[in-house]
């Protein structure tokens, strides 16, 4: 932190010389007043009227070039703190991602960092210097008359007061607001996403209701925190002109006694509004420097938690082969009972391996222990004879392919998102992938053809359209272990059929694993393999599974897939 804040020294430098220049202007005003209308000196008038100008001059200069720096850091830093965000968001372990709403992430990332920005600006470009300029004019003022400073200086204690009475309620109203806040936006991040489903069933009402229900709480919060911040500044505003009376008549006292002169009460009259300063800045900022602590924290509990993804291995794997080993794995979510038990299983390379069961049966875990989504409790894995431990994960995901049930597309062009796999390809190996993912004839006839814009989550294409540009994305990959989640469950006749011919070439010599629901797509499978509680029940070809008349052939007949095959 220290090191960041070393680069607003320059800032920093310019914003505290915009208000040292003019810290002599009360004194200016104690000559004019005493020494030189009493002379008739009128020149000497203008030469102050003149340095005047030349200070406000500097002022405005130094504080242009200040803002300016401070601004162009603080950009900066803003940018790296979300980096740093993003970043450690890709570290964090699913384990503990399941737990957290997009939206709350999001606060984080947006909002949260927008507050520090806000909250640092305002501290490093108004309060610190204003401090140090009320500062210049206390010990000015001192110089002139100790003995009304003194009255003066009764705001410090004025200060502490406050900070005491009002710091921890603002604090606290603060935290109560920005976590209200989270939630806001977690339930409407999650209603936004959700629309077309909310519609089809007719829920707006209830929805509503729902996100109101957020909304409400966060009005509350903002309510609350409104007006502890009006009692905390009607306070000040009071305080300090009480302050202002008591050192303008106490002046004036002095001066009918003769004891100060005219200038002089002049001076302190100039010098108040700046001694002040800190104090109205402090009031009016307090919400906003509250808030960004609160919101600094929130970032800092972010950025410094420990669920982590713990691969820590460098080893890679120049020429994978494929090989995938399972060794007596073990594995539960968050304590439950386990999702994969005591998980035996070798994969060959080239081998198509298809995994069936019914639903929590493991299947989708088997293949999250793989990629090292999740870690698990007890076991091994190895790749190729490598301990998973060993690898360097992030290199090892970089050779596989996962193409889901549901395919993930992003906002952007349609090359954009097959690019995706591999950002240095060229566009003619883009053109490539989509044709053997059998994706060319409909980017074609698109007007815009690879740069047409496909809406958020790829709302713009047909299912069959996502799917075979995500099956593009995984042939520009060319991974040598390929995940495919039924990729075809959900289709129509006439994209099934184009899907499952891209998904044929796609599997060519590759070790293949797939997540079968529709048993009837797994009939060319090397091996089946029947999970029910996370272990293995029953493993073999179509052909042997069916004729042992076990557990895959009574998945079949609930499948209601009709005539048994022999």
């Amino acid at each position: 932190m220290v090191s960041n804040l070393r680069q607003f020294r320059r800032g920093m430098v310019l914003a505290v010389l915009r208000c040292v220049v003019i810290a002599p202007i009360p004194w200016m005003f104690k000559e004019m007043i005493d020494a030189h209308i009493p002379d008739g000196n009128l020149r000497g008038v203008f030469q102050l009227s003149g340095l005047f100008l030349v200070m406000l001059v500097l002022h405005y200069l130094f504080a242009v070039a200040g803002a300016k720096a401070i601004a162009e850091k603080m950009a900066n830093l803003i940018l790296q703190l979300r980096a740093d965000i993003f970043d450690k968001l890709n570290e964090l372990n699913f384990a503990f991602l399941d737990k957290q709403r997009s939206g709350r992430l999001l606060s984080k990332y947006a909002f949260d960092t927008q507050k520090v920005e806000m909250t640092m600006m305002q501290t490093m470009n108004q309060f610190l210097p204003n401090l140090l300029y009320s500062a210049c004019i206390t010990g000015l003022l001192v110089w002139m008359n100790w003995r009304l400073t003194i009255v003066l200086l009764l705001m410090i204690p004025l200060f502490a007061f406050m900070r005491t009475v009002f710091r921890d309620k603002i604090r606290e109203r603060n935290e109560r607001s920005r976590l209200s806040q989270e939630k806001l936006s977690g339930a409407a991040s999650e209603v936004i996403t959700a629309l077309r489903l909310i519609r089809s069933f007719g829920q707006e009402d209830h929805v509503i209701r729902h996100v109101g229900s957020y909304s409400e709480t966060y009005a509350q919060s903002r309510f609350d925190l409104t007006i502890i911040n009006s009692i905390f500044g009607t306070f000040t505003y009071v305080s300090t002109q009480f302050l202002a009376l008591v050192t303008v008549a106490g002046g004036a006292i002095l001066v009918i006694q003769g004891q100060m002169t005219l200038g002089t009460l002049t001076a302190f009259m100039a010098g108040l509004p700046i001694i002040m300063m800190p104090i109205h800045l402090f009031v009016g900022m307090a919400e906003q420097y509250f808030s960004g602590q609160a919101s600094y924290r929130s970032i800092q509990e972010l950025l410094g938690s420990t669920y982590v993804e713990d691969w820590s291995g460098t080893q890679i794997l120049p020429d994978q082969e494929g090989r995938v080993e399972f060794r007596d794995v073990t594995f539960a979510y968050d304590g439950d009972r386990p999702a994969v038990k005591n998980l035996s299983l070798t994969v060959a390379p080239g081998e198509h391996l298809a995994l069936v069961g019914p639903s929590g049966a493991g299947k989708s875990t088997v293949t999250y222990l793989l990629l090292g989504l999740y870690q698990a409790q007890s076991g091994q894995i190895l790749i190729d004879g490598v301990d998973q431990n060993e690898l360097d994960m992030k290199d090892f995901r970089r050779h596989t392919a996962v193409v889901p049930q549901d395919s993930l597309i992003l906002s952007g062009t349609i090359a954009d998102n097959i690019r995706f796999a591999r950002p240095d390809a060229t566009d003619e190996e883009v053109r490539e992938a989509a044709r053997l993912a059998n994706a060319d004839e409909f980017i074609d006839e698109m007007t815009e053809g690879y740069e047409t814009l496909v809406g958020e989550r790829g709302v713009m294409l047909s299912g069959g359209q996502r799917q075979r540009i995500s099956i593009a994305r995984a042939i520009l990959r060319n991974p040598r272990i390929l995940i495919l989640d039924e990729a075809t469950s959900s289709l129509d006749t006439t994209s099934e059929r184009l899907v499952q011919e891209a998904l044929n070439r796609l599997a060519t010599k590759r070790t293949v694993i797939t997540i079968a629901h529709r048993l009837s797509t797994i009939r060319d499978a090397n091996r089946i393999v029947v999970l029910r509680h996370g272990e293995v029940v029953e493993q073999g070809t179509y052909r042997e599974l069916v004729a042992a008349g076990g557990a895959f052939s009574d998945l079949l007949r609930a499948q209601h897939d009709g005539v048994l095959p022999g």
